[in-house]
């Protein structure tokens, strides 16, 4: 009897001491510490998990496209803003929805030759389509690439006028510098182009051309 209590002691010890052994030591705790000992987080100033970056800048745009009258075309400086929300689809990779417009008030106004300023009229090019941003690290510059669903609006004295939706892009180069753990502070250049179908009153259509050129500033939480 004695011996056979002292075997299944032993037995259960042994088994405890391998369990023991085999427990997980996953992100919340460290290799041979105690449970629930907690790990610093490791994604400090690194490109993992939720994102979104709001930016906000000044630039250029220009519309364009052939009428019946000429050449016409419709440019000035341009409020331009944009925000980004995904997620990282491995490190430094960000996949996510982005929307973005140019917004140019009381632009110049050309026709075959002959050219205006205008009042009370804003023109704005808005887009929204999928994101993919890399990041190079360490130094934190990153590039990105929108496909997206684009239109141009003209309102000028109380009347609004858009083209039907087209496909256009924006690409950005950046560079972030962290401010704390997870939110950097960054500028940015960018291009985008808009290609939207334009008809007019008498049933045809044209072709409107569109690029915004400017410079923003950013705030990324990732």
């Amino acid at each position: 009897m004695r011996s056979f209590l002292k075997l299944t002691v032993f037995a259960v010890l042994v088994s405890a001491s391998a369990f023991a052994q085999t427990l997980p030591t996953g992100p919340s705790m460290a290799p041979g510490a105690r449970p629930g000992t907690l790990l610093p987080d490791n994604t400090i100033n690194r490109h993992f998990g939720f994102f979104i970056r709001p930016d906000l800048g000044l630039g250029y745009l220009t519309s364009s496209e052939s009428t019946p009258l000429g050449d016409a075309t419709i440019s000035g400086v341009a409020g331009l803003a944009g925000v980004s929300i995904g997620g990282a689809v491995a490190e430094n990779v960000i996949l996510g929805a982005h929307l973005f417009d140019a917004v140019s008030s009381n632009p110049d106004v050309s026709l075959a030759g002959s050219s205006a300023n205008t009042s009370d009229t804003t023109v704005t090019m808005f887009g929204i389509g999928p994101e993919l941003t890399y990041y190079f690290m360490p130094n934190n510059i990153y590039i990105s690439g929108t496909l997206a669903l684009t239109r141009m609006t003209v309102s000028s004295n109380g009347n609004d006028a858009s083209t039907d939706w087209g496909f256009g892009t924006r690409l950005t180069l950046g560079k972030e510098w962290w401010v704390s753990d997870h939110w950097g502070l960054g500028l940015s250049g960018h291009v985008s182009y808009a290609n939207n179908n334009d008809p007019d009153s008498n049933g045809g259509s044209h072709t409107m051309s569109s690029w915004a050129f400017g410079a923003a500033f950013s705030a990324t939480y990732n």
